[in-house]
């Protein structure tokens, strides 16, 4: 696709959103060999690197090899971690001087969603000693929510499939084979979600025509009580037929 369509800057996701793959260190090597071989400028979006499950671990696009250090812009921001998404605190880490000086350069000229006092103290915050303990147990819950939530969807919702999430604290559900087994819509499903008071999110915006995206930043309890409510209420005949 790069070569056909003469691509020159790539956006790369990792950790990967929607899916929740965590890249590992070998795969990055391949993708950056392959942005080096057809001349592309990375932007790396890295919004999610702070929330890998347990047992992963996020390496930053730039430190894998010389050539990606130089040739990549990357994005970060607290504002997934931290839920400081109103406080406008993103930020970027870019080696190489002229992509630097151009990134800046035109980011500066409007300072649209330029950063203010309060959100420079609350990203300071929130990287301190403290921040990194409160993410250390925020990563835990979200493990206990993935888990528990991988298996109940995989248990009891016939026709609904996902991959499991090495990192993030989203679920991208295809129902595609749910949908057209009960000839319904996706809106018709996802209606019927929220009006049992399950708040999911159309996944067609990120290229899924059957997909639903499923937020597990919450307690566990109300995680218990969401997959509860689709399991009695939403997929009614998915639990009859299992």
């Amino acid at each position: 696709k790069l070569e056909e369509n003469h691509i020159h800057c790539a956006i790369f996701c990792s950790p990967h959103n929607p899916s929740g793959r965590v890249w590992e260190r070998d795969e990055i090597e391949r993708a950056m060999e392959i942005y080096k071989g057809h001349d592309c400028v990375v932007i790396s979006d890295e919004i999610w690197a702070d929330l890998t499950l347990p047992d992963y671990t996020h390496i930053p696009t730039q430190t894998v090899s010389k050539d990606a250090r130089n040739r990549t812009v990357a994005i970060y921001a607290p504002s997934k971690t931290f839920n400081l998404a109103g406080l406008t605190g993103s930020y970027h880490v870019i080696y190489n001087s002229y992509l630097r000086d151009r990134v800046e350069k035109l980011s500066g000229a409007s300072h649209y969603n330029s950063c203010n006092v309060l959100s420079m103290h609350a990203l300071i915050g929130a990287y301190k000693p403290e921040g990194r303990e409160w993410v250390d147990e925020l990563r835990h819950v979200i493990g206990e929510n993935v888990e528990y939530a991988y298996h109940y969807i995989t248990s009891h919702f016939k026709g609904v499939s996902l991959a499991r999430p090495e990192g993030t604290y989203m679920l991208f559900l295809d129902c595609e084979q749910w949908c057209q087994e009960h000839k319904k819509s996706l809106d018709e499903l996802l209606r019927s979600g929220i009006e049992v008071g399950v708040i999911w999110q159309d996944g067609r915006p990120f290229h899924g025509e059957y997909a639903i995206r499923v937020n597990l930043a919450l307690p566990h309890e109300l995680v218990k009580e969401a997959m509860e409510r689709l399991r009695k209420y939403v997929f009614t005949e998915a639990e009859k037929n299992s």
